[in-house]
């Protein structure tokens, strides 16, 4: 579980510190920074997963990623420009500072560059005996399985993240531990509802604990939840979303096709009918009651394209998945984030923006 976030320099968010609990809630208007927020806990799951680099270009290169405010009272004017990504864990803590690549004849001028690189035992506040990662730009120490401090034995690429790069994670077990935490976070920003997507198509069938960000997977998914899964679970939050219709796979020569039986209808009705937010609210169900449930799990914005008759339901499903998983949820919704609070408790984050910054307006 995430203890304790603290993010600075990338794009709206100058600097912020974030204490988190199971269920988080992150509201407020458009153009406030509530996506780049989730953006850059993604960063830290992108790192892990060797996609730095890759996840930063699709923001625009660094220097699109980086703040752009200019400075505010507190900074210093020879401070180097740093995009700092840090998050305290249960057991570790780890800090990731990225900066802007060397003037050099390289065309990739849009590049990260790794500055420094950081992982602490949690709990004793940082102390340089309790560090088993230690990186500054290409050059990294480690401790290995011994428990000795070790000079890690290749130059590292500057544009992407030790855990990246690492081979023979055995001998380093604290920093390969840290790094498969980091990759088994799931986020979900949005799912390929548009008509012709493969969600909508029926498809070759395997077992699927784990719905695609894309959602993809759904029929596959949504049986496996049935057959291994709480499917008594997924039935009561569809049957309070949509109580006039019931929901059920079938597989002709192993082809998975989602059906929907509604009241009135003399047929069913494929996956190719449904309407975007009907799908959309399946995908969230079955990304939420998935039988492999991950630490944490997060959703930019799950309430868009959804009729308001289904915040209810949401908001009980979404308190039913914190059970198992550390739950983030950013909102345009103070409806929504109300309605959770009724199922569970929720550490919620209202944000502004003032003269481009993304600043906390009130927590509760």
């Amino acid at each position: 579980m995430i203890q304790q976030l603290q993010l600075s320099g990338f794009r709206s968010i100058r600097n912020l510190q974030l204490q988190l609990g199971r269920l988080n809630v992150i509201s407020g208007p458009n153009g406030c920074g509530k996506s780049n927020l989730y953006k850059a806990v993604r960063l830290i799951h992108e790192a892990a997963c060797g996609r730095l680099s890759a996840a930063l270009a699709e923001e625009g290169g660094i220097q699109k990623a980086m703040w752009a405010g200019g400075l505010r009272p507190g900074d210093r004017r020879g401070d180097p420009k740093r995009m700092l990504l840090s998050a305290t864990l249960d057991d570790f803590d780890y800090q990731l500072q990225l900066g802007f690549p060397e003037p050099t004849g390289s065309l990739f001028q849009l590049d990260p560059l790794v500055k420094e690189e950081s992982l602490w035992i949690s709990g004793h506040g940082r102390r340089p005996s309790t560090r088993v990662l230690e990186r500054r730009n290409q050059s990294a120490f480690l401790t290995n399985i011994q428990g000795d401090r070790a000079t890690y034995p290749a130059s590292l690429h500057a544009e992407e993240s030790v855990f990246g790069q690492l081979a023979d994670p055995h001998l380093y077990p604290e920093v390969s531990q840290v790094r498969e935490n980091l990759r088994q976070w799931r986020f979900y920003h949005e799912f390929a509802v548009w008509p012709g997507s493969p969600l909508r198509a029926p498809q070759v069938g395997i077992r699927a604990p784990v719905l695609a960000h894309d959602g993809s997977n759904l029929a596959a998914a949504f049986e496996t939840i049935c057959e291994i899964g709480n499917g008594e679970l997924l039935r009561d939050i569809l049957a309070q979303a949509f109580p006039d219709s019931e929901f059920e796979i079938q597989a002709p020569q192993g082809r998975f096709q989602l059906l929907m039986h509604r009241a009135g209808i003399l047929r069913p009705l494929e996956s190719a009918e449904l309407s975007d937010g009907t799908l959309r609210f399946l995908c969230l169900a079955v990304a939420m009651l998935s039988p492999r449930p991950p630490a944490f799990m997060a959703f930019n914005e799950p309430e868009n394209s959804l009729h308001p008759q289904l915040l209810p339901a949401l908001a009980m499903l979404i308190a039913e998945a914190s059970r198992y998983s550390q739950l983030w949820i950013t909102s345009h919704s103070p409806q929504l984030a109300e309605l959770i609070g009724r199922h569970s408790e929720v550490t919620h984050y209202q944000l502004a923006q003032q003269q481009g910054e993304t600043l906390l307006a009130e927590s509760d």
